[in-house]
């Protein structure tokens, strides 16, 4: 198994990841991990568990339940002779694991092969060993804690040292002739760091190797300025010196003979182009697009300089977008209008990328070509590439049926989506003042293919978004295609039947602490804006407070109050901080609605059972989940016991003193499982329940006690004729009564055309 300590925390196993349960168990296995194989004190443990506010009095039992539990899940691994230990060692705990099982000390061990291999004069082992060792980061250390407010000085000292190991790979890659290769990602590392000297001498020399005196020059004017500015010092002896000897040309300053010798030629390949680089001048690229661009897309034939236009294979995610038009729009409006419609939904879905962190290469006609590249401080590319999707999906799409698609907002009008991730050819070219990419290879064509065989209404992904984004979505395999799947994080399908999603998600913490300038506020609609301002603040003091809490969306307008709760939904996916959130659409068949179905549906999809699990299968999930939640073993067997009437596999309860048990254990046991991890339930459509169901959804939230709970439900306003008093005069509940806001630009065009008399079929 691999712990993962680089980035989000992680623990994974051959058959895939391991829950590692709440905040305070994750926070105490990283401390442990920092610290691995050697003793850490139970009191510098509590310390860490709690750096900014004073430790409750119960501050050793909660970390004595936590170690229980992490033993627990290391002692159910399947054990091939290296699994790790957690063991009591006075005066504290010890994680006991292999160095190779341990991302931090995977990288310290390659971290020193390189600093050894440039010590004994081998720049080209070391520049590979170090960009190896850098490679294993996938964000700041332990991002998702932090975001919790684990600030341990261990964290400080380990981003450092990333920094140090980035400038050690700067000067291998410089002595062995790399000055071409790195100087866009030096000039931006100075950007960031502009007080670190060594990484400015490392620009300044690049620059100068590449004919770029008087820039070289500029660099050390702006670190002189920080320096004086910032801290009344003067650039050190070194960089004096180096700026000198390119003031006067220095030799010393050049390429040694036999290194460029070493440097063999290189060609980079990749989708219709080739850019062949060699030697210490500046290279030349050379593209040309064949047949195999994707669909729309112009034929182009292009000659830049490699130094402005850097091409070659990264990671990325792709998104293509196609929106259809049905007769009613081809054959019943001009050619004009259909243009404009058009125009309208492609800005739409422009700005729906932008603010997911994405870019739109290409629109030409009804298919759109987006890019979303890895960005430090923000989630996966991929997970933001399935938002972007999903956000313009649910946009020109109304709810409808779980068990169904959902329909087109307007007659005639739908998109088609698909999302692929993998290693991505990029070009860059000026175009009018600005450079955009092109971008090509596998990865486009894959997800070209997809397109092609995805349903209108749809956003299909391929094997390995899937991968990446399992935790925040549901999907279903594509029959048709076994590399393909279905998203559906709102309705369900087979596995599903009622519409639930369990979702590990993140929560906006802070609106300032958004380095990508994208954040939950800002993917709504402007008429939900201040709504989801609202909401988010009482999710806040929900979980900062530990204070339970029920927000209840009433209106008239049923798509406008479904948007808000899906937008709300999809801003608690935006941040690292981690929430586990469960969301349903109530059916509209009075039968399917009532209150031990989906009481069922929630336990199910917080326990991982589907619908294809076996009697046996289903109750040995339900019983591992309420063992990891509850505080002792019988407590366990008793919730258990009550709780058997949801389980998938038993019989069905109409009523009577069983089910109210079997829901009043259902109620403990969501407080609990907030306990291990901040939970929202989302409800929509709560008006079609029974009444055990809606007495059951409004004193959710009852009995449950400094937890972060939080409650949302949706409703049309005809709740109120049933429940006059709904949430009224309770404690920690807000309700929000939508208006009918006007239509925005894309629908009131789609009224006008549709419909010049203004009673268009638009939803």
């Amino acid at each position: 198994m691999i712990f993962r300590l680089l980035g989000p925390l992680e623990a994974e196993v051959a058959r895939g990841p391991i829950d590692l349960g709440g905040t305070r168990q994750r926070a105490a296995l990283a401390f442990l991990l920092l610290h691995a194989n050697r003793v850490v004190p139970t009191s510098r443990l509590v310390e860490a568990l709690w750096p900014t506010d004073q430790p409750p009095t119960t501050a050793r039992k909660i970390l004595q339940n936590a170690v229980w539990r992490l033993r627990r899940a290391l002692a159910h691994l399947p054990d091939s002779g290296g699994t790790p230990e957690l063991v009591t060692r006075a005066p504290g705990y010890m994680v006991r694991v292999r160095g190779e099982q341990v991302d931090l000390l995977v990288f310290q061990q390659q971290v020193d092969r390189g600093r050894a291999a440039l010590a004994v004069g081998d720049p080209f082992t070391a520049g590979r060993v170090l960009s190896e060792a850098l490679s294993l980061w996938r964000g700041p250390v332990l991002a998702d804690l932090v975001e919790d407010g684990m600030a341990w000085p261990e964290l400080t000292a380990i981003q450092e040292r990333r920094l140090d190991v980035m400038e050690d790979r700067f000067e291998a890659e410089l002595a062995s002739g790399g000055h071409h290769a790195i100087l866009r990602e030096l000039e931006a590392f100075v950007q960031d760091e502009p007080l670190r000297e060594r990484a400015a001498q490392q620009l300044m020399l690049a620059l100068y190797r590449c004919g770029r005196q008087a820039d070289a020059l500029g660099v050390y004017r702006r670190v002189r300025t920080a320096l004086v500015d910032g801290l009344g010092l003067e650039p050190g002896r070194e960089m004096q010196l180096l700026r000198q000897s390119i003031l006067t040309h220095d030799p010393a300053l050049d390429l040694l003979a036999e290194v460029t010798a070493q440097r063999e030629t290189a060609t980079v390949t990749g989708g219709s182009g080739t850019m062949v680089i060699g030697g210490e001048d500046p290279p030349t690229a050379t593209w040309e697009r064949a047949a195999a661009a994707p669909p729309d897309v112009p034929e182009l034939t292009l000659a830049v300089a490699a130094e402005d236009s850097p091409a070659g294979r990264r990671p990325a995610s792709v998104l293509l977008l196609r929106f259809s038009l049905g007769a009613e729009f081809v054959e019943t409006l001009p050619a004009d209008d259909v243009d404009r419609v058009l125009e309208a939904v492609s800005t739409m879905a422009c700005e729906t990328v932008e603010r997911y962190g994405g870019l739109a290469t290409t629109s030409i006609g009804s298919v759109q070509l987006s890019l979303f590249d890895p960005r430090p401080g923000e989630p996966d590319s991929a997970e933001r590439a399935v938002l972007a999707a999903t956000a313009v999906r649910d946009r020109l799409s109304a709810p409808a049926d779980p068990l169904a698609a959902s329909a087109p907002v307007a007659a005639g009008l739908a998109v088609h989506a698909a999302v692929t991730t993998g290693e991505a050819v990029i070009c860059r070219w000026p175009v009018s003042g600005t450079v955009r990419p092109w971008v090509g290879g596998d990865v486009v064509d894959t997800c070209r293919t997809l397109l092609d065989r995805t349903p209108l209404g749809e956003v299909h992904v391929c094997d390995e978004t899937r991968r990446l984004t399992a935790r925040g979505h549901t999907y279903q395999r594509v029959s048709a295609s076994p590399s393909a799947w279905r998203e559906g994080t709102v309705g369900g399908g087979a596995e599903n039947p009622r519409g639930w999603s369990a979702d590990a998600m993140a929560i906006p913490d802070g609106e300032a602490e958004n380095p990508g300038g994208w954040n939950a506020d800002a993917i709504g609609t402007s008429d939900g804006e201040c709504e989801l301002h609202l909401m988010h603040g009482v999710w806040r003091r929900t979980r900062q407070r530990s204070i339970p809490h029920v927000i209840t969306v009433l209106g008239e307008h049923l798509l406008g109050k479904t948007r808000l709760l899906r937008e709300f939904r999809r801003g608690l996916a935006t941040e690292s901080t981690d929430v586990r959130v469960l969301s349903c659409d109530l059916p509209p068949d009075p039968g399917g609605a009532d209150a031990r179905s989906m009481a069922a549906g929630v336990f199910a999809a917080y326990c991982g059972i589907t619908g294809q699990d076996t009697a046996d299968a289903a109750f040995a999930k339900a019983r591992a989940t309420i063992m990891r939640v509850a505080e002792s073993e019988e407590v366990a067997e008793t919730m258990l016991s009550l709780l058997r009437p949801l389980i998938a596999a038993e019989p069905p309860l109409h009523g009577g003193p069983g089910l109210r048990a079997a829901l009043s254990a259902w109620r403990s046991f969501l407080g609990r499982a907030a306990l291990e991890q901040p939970l929202v339930l989302i409800w929509d459509d709560v008006h079609r329940a029974d009444d055990l169901l809606l007495e059951t959804v409004e004193h959710l939230i009852e009995g449950c006690h400094g937890v972060p709970l939080l409650n949302v439900v949706g409703a049309h306003t005809a709740l109120l004729e049933r429940r006059p008093d709904w949430a009224g005069g309770r404690s920690h509940a807000m309700t929000i009564s939508l208006t009918q806001a006007a239509a925005d630009p894309l629908e009131e065009l789609l009224r006008s055309l549709l419909a010049p008399g203004g009673n268009a079929d638009v939803v």
